[in-house]
């Protein structure tokens, strides 16, 4: 007898999807009950499905030991030994799953339906975060400018055209649209009748936590030299630290300007209103109420003058 449902949460990146499934796993008792199975044999630390995704395709220095197939039976085999009706596989590196034929077999022979989750922010929001992102991360040390990552990323960042392949081969009535909020992880878990629960000190875990955004030009340019991942981390924790002594008039360098920030938004402004009729959500939530330009400590601002306790 086949299962009933395959959710598949597949992005977008940065836009609460790591407190997700970090929340998710610490209430994981509670979808058991309710027949959802979260699966532990392909998680990561961080309690992501990234294992599975990246067995697909690899995303820049991070890939998987697995092939497709070997991904597929390994999840199969969790499936198998479950009671639950459903399972949830969450990951915002996801590629399209569809196109590998072991992947369509394995879901045409074990589930019913297959409902897809996106989770959406504000394009010029989620770019900033991106770089964020990137450029703090030792295994990635991302070198170029917030330009090069937008026009790396404009197709990416194009949502509509993304979830309509999704569409074609799911159906509009099996996907779902989260945006953004402080309350995404709330109103995530809401879709499973799961009430979100705090942690006993009532304060919600911060995951995967940016670094300030006034340092990220700094650790730019004063990483380039550093030979290991250790070194790396040793400048850049070194920068964190020596910024809380300088004062905020010091930012002088512009990271992202606000008509540069609003032309980027105003380019997805048409198909994000568009997604916003076909699924039913107020295409406010994908949009800035006010900007203000996003500036940074110099690349090359004396941090030896910095007074560090």
């Amino acid at each position: 007898m086949k299962k009933d449902t395959l959710y598949l949460h597949v992005g977008w990146s940065k836009t609460g999807t790591s407190a997700i499934q970090a929340q998710i796993q610490a209430q994981n008792a509670e979808f058991l009950a309710r027949g959802i199975l979260y699966p532990q044999s392909l998680q990561w630390p961080d309690h992501s499905h990234h294992p599975f995704a990246l067995a697909f395709r690899n995303a820049g220095v991070y890939a998987s030991d697995m092939s497709p197939a070997q991904a597929v039976d390994k999840l199969e085999a969790e499936v198998s030994t479950s009671n639950a009706d459903n399972v949830l596989i969450s990951s915002e590196l996801s590629p399209f799953y569809f196109d590998n034929p072991r992947f369509r077999q394995f879901v045409g022979q074990t589930f019913r339906q297959v409902k897809v989750i996106f989770t959406l922010r504000c394009q010029s929001e989620l770019l900033l975060s991106l770089f964020n992102q990137l450029v703090k991360d030792p295994n990635i040390r991302y070198p170029s400018s917030l330009f090069a990552l937008a026009m790396n990323n404009v197709n990416w960042l194009n949502y509509h055209q993304t979830i309509k392949r999704w569409v074609d081969v799911v159906g509009r009535e099996n996907v779902v649209i989260v945006p953004y909020g402080r309350d995404v992880v709330d109103r995530f878990l809401g879709l499973f009748d799961v009430h979100y629960r705090q942690t006993e000190t009532g304060e919600a875990t911060i995951v995967n936590p940016s670094v300030p955004t006034r340092c990220l030009s700094m650790i730019q340019s004063k990483t380039r030299q550093a030979s290991n991942n250790e070194e790396f981390l040793a400048i850049r924790d070194r920068i964190i630290v020596a910024s809380k002594y300088v004062d905020g008039d010091q930012d002088k360098h512009v990271l992202f300007a606000v008509p540069e920030q609003q032309s980027f938004d105003q380019y997805f402004k048409r198909s994000n209103q568009t997604l916003a009729e076909q699924f039913d959500f107020d295409v406010g939530l994908l949009e800035k109420s006010s900007y203000k330009p996003v500036l940074v400590l110099p690349p090359n601002f004396n941090l030896e003058a910095c007074q560090v306790a």
